[in-house]
């Protein structure tokens, strides 16, 4: 399981929850990226839930990758 924090409120239909702006809960990394796609599918809303618990090693290799695009 993976810490997010959501910037909308949205209900988790499997979840039997709402989650409110700003909240933050934990979901597995699959299941936040299905919700992220069924919200902007059925809503046409682009969401990112914000990774509370990201390694440090991905987000170095996140932002590496970056610059490296940049160039």
């Amino acid at each position: 399981m993976a810490k997010f924090k959501t910037p909308i409120k949205f209900r988790g239909v499997k979840e039997k929850k709402v989650f409110n702006k700003d909240e933050e809960f934990e979901m597995t990394i699959k299941r936040a990226e299905e919700v992220q796609s069924n919200i902007k599918k059925n809503y046409g809303v682009e969401v990112e839930f914000e990774r509370l618990d990201a390694p440090e090693d991905d987000k170095d290799k996140k932002d590496n990758k970056k610059e490296e695009e940049a160039k």
